[in-house]
């Protein structure tokens, strides 16, 4: 019989008083003995049992850890990603600033520039543009009236001639 962690053994009590001697120690043993084997079998189950659930623990801590790997080698790659993307930034900052000061020359020589922005300077060479365009219709002024102070001093030359000479 198996009663919780106890073993209880069969007496010549338990029998009934029928046979004696040498037979009641032998099933005494052998009721012993079933009970000893019915407990390792019991606690042999349970650890089964514990043995199992350990594996399906272990199995999901290990997915848990592999899972937590992979996550942990695409947050490098995003950094490693991200830290390149700066660095590249940097580089085409530093390159760029490089080739700006290349085209502007020397800064300190133009610390005294009337026309500190481009809006400002926009206007002044649009005021150029406009006087420019201004002397341009005053030279082709210039060279009709000249072409027809020549024609009128050919003219005024030809009829003189034309008086002594005929």
């Amino acid at each position: 019989m198996l009663q919780s962690e106890r073993i209880v053994s069969v007496t010549a009590a338990h029998t009934g008083g029928k046979a004696s001697g040498k037979w009641i120690a032998h099933e005494g043993f052998v009721a012993e003995a079933a009970v000893q084997f019915d407990r390792i079998n019991g606690t042999v189950a349970r650890l089964e049992r514990e043995l199992e659930k350990a594996r399906a623990t272990i199995a999901e801590m290990t997915e848990e850890v592999h899972r937590s790997h992979r996550l942990a080698a695409f947050d490098q790659s995003l950094e490693n990603s991200r830290n390149y993307k700066i660095s590249e930034l940097q580089r085409s900052g530093r390159d760029l600033k490089t080739r700006v000061e290349r085209m502007e020359g020397d800064r300190k020589a133009y610390s005294n520039v009337t026309y500190k922005s481009f809006v400002d300077m926009d206007r002044k060479l649009a005021e150029l543009g406009g006087l420019k365009l201004h002397i341009d219709r005053i030279e082709h002024a210039a060279r009709r009236n000249e072409a027809l102070f020549l024609g009128a001093l050919a003219l005024a030359a030809a009829a003189l001639a034309s008086r002594f000479f005929i």
